[in-house]
């Protein structure tokens, strides 16, 4: 698939996990989707699983974003904190991009998954927001304390 056949499905709106090896052009699919949104004036969350990888695409942690911080689980006292810390921006966004998805672990996609359906009063998955997910499962694997 080319770069321009990635950008035209990504401004259907449709759920992405773009994917490629490095070099092939993942991040400038991705910037030029951001600018394409911004010209339309459509509020996207750039976000990354990591702070060097946030750095490098012009965001911010998902951890940070999202307001999990390094929580490994939510109660509903939790998600009721952080949604009144992280909602207005959660409820902003139109399009969540994470970055460097092979390194976030399935259990922290829940937890955002949890805290931007809370936030947005949905039980649409994440919210109802389009999700762009970033990354290459043969390059990075998740973070993790123990191996």
């Amino acid at each position: 698939m080319t770069q321009d056949t990635a950008l035209s499905i990504l401004k259907t709106g449709a759920n992405i996990f773009l994917t490629g090896e490095p070099g092939s052009g993942k991040t400038h699919t991705v910037n030029r989707y951001v600018a394409y949104l911004k010209e339309r004036g459509v509020k996207v969350a750039i976000t990354a699983s990591t702070g060097i990888a946030a750095t490098h695409i012009g965001g911010v942690t998902i951890h940070s974003w999202s307001g999990i911080g390094i929580k490994k689980e939510l109660s509903p006292s939790d998600i009721s904190k952080i949604t009144k810390y992280a909602s207005k921006k959660i409820k902003k966004a139109s399009v969540l991009i994470i970055d460097e998805i092979s390194m976030l672990n399935s259990n922290t996609l829940d937890l955002v998954n949890m805290v931007t359906k809370a936030a947005r009063h949905s039980e649409s998955a994440f919210g109802g927001m389009q999700i762009v997910l970033v990354g290459d499962f043969f390059q990075l694997p998740p973070v993790s304390r123990f191996g």
